[in-house]
């Protein structure tokens, strides 16, 4: 047995006892809803909910209110044996209505038909294990908080629903809470219990992720570890840099990296002779968490002063940024703040998360290695996802080469996406498209001004506000003669 906090299951615990919690992201639609008020009128209620130790609703919120809807006043729910962090909180209640699958094949010995029982573990053979990645984001959290689940199964012992929660009671060698069906029932039952029950949306959140809270995703680049086995390797490079930028950049051209992070490549390039200006409204003090307002007004002084000096920027990187605007609105200031800094024979190179990439390790038909690992999706309907890190929300969002082809036209002409089976997409845009001035000024006094805790801005970029739109303005009016 797990050594992990025990749980119970009761098979009748009071609705009107539970809380839900106030960040779940799950929506029904009225079609989807009124499916599955029809399957627990069917079926009765298969699947217990989970509930934390101190009574907070972890999952089932959906079926908790068609239980009510029908008039049910008692569901079987699973009590977390004590209470567990908010982040712990949330990955159950992310992980169960991503889990809950039968892409495995599993037999285990039956229980009694239309009751729940309790499979010994030793009667648990795996016949065929797919989606590790499901599976190991399983083990993660039953070997943390115990066994928290429970499977379907029929009569002939064949798991019929959430067979990778059975896998991981095999190998970690618990007793399998189980519901059991006749095969005739089997069927329909499967077929009313999968299936599109619900869609994630971050609404209800959204205040909890501001936009400063963005800084906790940048990567460090170019670090070295701390591991001896890895010594002499790099932790992290950038695909943007290594593969569009460096092999042909040389001392005579002007970068701009804008989004920069840490500014770990900026730093690299400027102790080897190069011209690269990097901006970081988020930058991190060294050591620290906290954000260095003072360094973040240094680097809109240092990008105005070179603004003034050398005009627009022949090359302007955006690596790793739009995938962390918390929102189209975001998304829009910063295209048309890098559309402004590209000179009119400039080039735009950028770096994005993949779509394809990121599902990959889900959608294989097999499992073939561990190196897959437990990483595991939560997208809503415009491929955004949100993450509890570091006692943060955070927001990322992912493109496939379709999207992110049509975002980038509508501020360049000249549009080229590469590297469409990497981990990354890439693109390399070229003529700048003009916009119009009250676009310029929004997104200028949104992204040399960001909002920061307690409401507050530093309103120290007034002076290259200005400067960059009389420089946009003579490059537009160029363009346009």
């Amino acid at each position: 047995m797990s050594a992990a906090p025990t749980t119970t299951f009761r098979e009748a615990y009071p609705l009107a006892d539970l809380r839900p919690a106030d960040y779940n992201p799950r929506r029904l639609s009225a079609e989807s809803f009124e499916r599955l008020k029809k399957s627990i009128a069917r079926h009765g209620i298969v699947k217990p909910v989970i509930v934390n130790a101190n009574g907070t609703l972890v999952a089932g919120h959906q079926r908790t209110k068609g239980m009510t809807a029908l008039g049910i006043t008692h569901t079987p729910a699973v009590m977390l044996g004590k209470t567990v962090r908010l982040q712990d909180e949330i990955q159950f209640n992310l992980l169960h209505n991503r889990v809950e699958t039968e892409a495995s094949i599993v037999y285990a010995e039956p229980g009694e038909i239309g009751a729940w029982s309790w499979v010994p573990w030793q009667s648990i053979r795996v016949a065929e294990q797919k989606n590790l990645s499901f599976v190991n984001a399983i083990a993660g959290m039953t070997a943390g908080h115990g066994p928290w689940g429970s499977v379907v199964m029929d009569d002939q012992g064949r798991i019929i629903l959430n067979a990778e929660y059975a896998v991981v009671a095999a190998a970690q060698r618990f007793d399998l809470l189980a519901w059991t069906c006749t095969s005739q029932d089997a069927a329909q039952l499967h077929a009313d219990l999968t299936g599109e029950y619900g869609v994630y949306d971050w609404t209800a959140i959204e205040d909890k992720a501001p936009v400063y809270n963005q800084h906790i995703v940048q990567p460090k680049r170019l670090r070295q570890p701390s591991s001896k086995a890895k010594e002499g390797k790099l932790t992290y490079g950038s695909e943007t840099w290594d593969k569009l930028i460096i092999p042909w950049l040389k001392p005579v051209h002007r970068v701009v990296d804008f989004g920069a992070g840490y500014g770990d490549y900026a730093k690299m390039l400027r102790s080897k002779g190069f011209q690269v200006w990097d901006y970081e409204p988020y930058r991190c003090a060294p050591g620290q968490y906290a954000v260095d307002i003072r360094a973040v007004v240094g680097q809109l002084r240092d990008l105005d002063r070179e603004l003034r000096d050398g005009g627009l920027f022949g090359t302007v990187v955006l690596d790793s940024v739009i995938n962390a605007t918390t929102t189209l609105d975001y998304q829009h200031w910063v295209m048309t703040t890098v559309n402004a800094l590209c000179a009119a024979d400039g080039a735009l190179y950028l770096g994005t998360r993949s779509l394809a990439r990121e599902m990959r390790d889900e959608t294989a038909k097999r499992v073939t290695s561990k190196a897959s690992g437990s990483r595991m999706s939560f997208l809503d309907a415009d491929n955004v996802e949100m993450n509890f890190v570091k006692g943060k929300w955070q927001k990322l969002r992912f493109h496939t080469p379709e999207t992110l082809a049509a975002l980038l036209r509508r501020y360049f002409r000249d549009v080229q996406v590469s590297d469409i089976g990497g981990s990354n997409l890439k693109a390399v845009c070229r003529r700048p498209i003009p916009l119009s001035e009250d676009d310029y000024r929004t997104a200028f006094d949104q992204e040399f001004n960001m909002p920061y805790p307690n409401d507050f801005r530093h309103n120290r970029h007034g002076k290259l506000v200005e400067n960059l739109i009389k420089l946009v303005s003579e490059r537009n009016f160029a363009l346009n003669s």
